[in-house]
């Protein structure tokens, strides 16, 4: 009788004490970080998001949240009534991110509104400039700086009367500067969309992908939205973290036009990349 119940036993618990054993702790990447925000009855905080929002999940009735009709991507916070107590806050947008926020209220309210698009663009500047020997500023100073000094290299591609010509690849402590200027002999603005560095083979084998490693600049001077307007010229700055490529690679650089067909691409092989020279000189 003793050896059956013994049986039952293992039969019965081994698997529950296997399964206690299979559970795992959260790793903190997984984990969303929360805001804390601060809301009053008297006044009302407006929260602007990147993009439209889909879902609001409030955890205590008192937290008054109301999408606005005519911003989809804004929504205005309120307290039922002072002193209710810590709650929280969950909004979901179109992009399919999560923001959650920690809730309490007070009775002088700090600010009336908050804008996390522009939140979320300081954050990823911080994160791209830690562990930097260069400060966001001093990058933006460097980069200015290489708009002046004379330029000695000469890669470029030509495209509908537009032309893209690497001047000169600076230096300054880690951080490399690609100095580019774009040309528009046409009476047609060129606004451009987005520039593009990225890593990739030199030569395709058979049946195999090209591998590319897109390259993640740490500041584009002299800012995100670039126009050049007709029969001129614009320079434009480009930093990212120290880098160089093995023999068989290339470094790709793409300049696309927002609306419109006016494609610019060039490549440079390692050696091109080995002529950088210090912004100083």
């Amino acid at each position: 009788m003793k050896k059956l119940i013994t049986a039952i036993l293992m039969y019965v618990v081994l698997p529950c004490l296997s399964m206690a054993q299979t559970v795992k702790n959260f790793d903190s990447s997984a984990i969303i970080s929360p805001y804390r925000i601060q809301i009053s009855d008297q006044k009302t905080l407006m929260i602007l998001f990147p993009t439209a929002v889909k879902s609001v999940d409030r955890g205590s009735r008192y937290v008054l949240a109301e999408k606005v009709k005519d911003a989809e991507n804004v929504i205005k916070l309120k307290a039922d009534h002072q002193g209710i107590p810590e709650s929280n806050l969950s909004v979901i947008t179109a992009d399919g991110k999560l923001y959650s926020f920690i809730v309490t209220t007070t009775t002088d309210l700090p600010t009336q509104a908050i804008d996390l698009h522009q939140q979320e663009l300081r954050e990823r500047s911080a994160v791209r400039f830690s562990g930097e020997s260069l400060n966001e500023t001093q990058v933006r100073d460097i980069s200015a700086r290489a708009t002046l000094v004379k330029p000695f290299m000469n890669v470029k591609d030509k495209n509908d009367q537009m032309k893209m010509k690497l001047e000169g690849i600076y230096l300054a402590n880690d951080v490399m500067f690609y100095r580019l200027r774009v040309n528009n002999k046409s009476h047609i603005n060129y606004t451009v969309d987005f520039i593009r560095f990225y890593i990739r083979d030199r030569k395709k084998v058979k049946r195999m992908a090209v591998q590319e490693q897109e390259i993640t600049p740490l500041a584009c001077y002299p800012g995100d939205t670039l126009t050049v307007n007709g029969n001129s010229h614009r320079t434009i700055v480009m930093a990212f973290k120290k880098f160089t490529i093995a023999d068989n690679k290339n470094l790709a650089v793409e300049l696309y036009e927002k609306n419109g067909d006016r494609h610019l691409a060039m490549t440079l092989d390692g050696k091109e990349i080995l002529k950088a020279r210090p912004v100083t000189r």
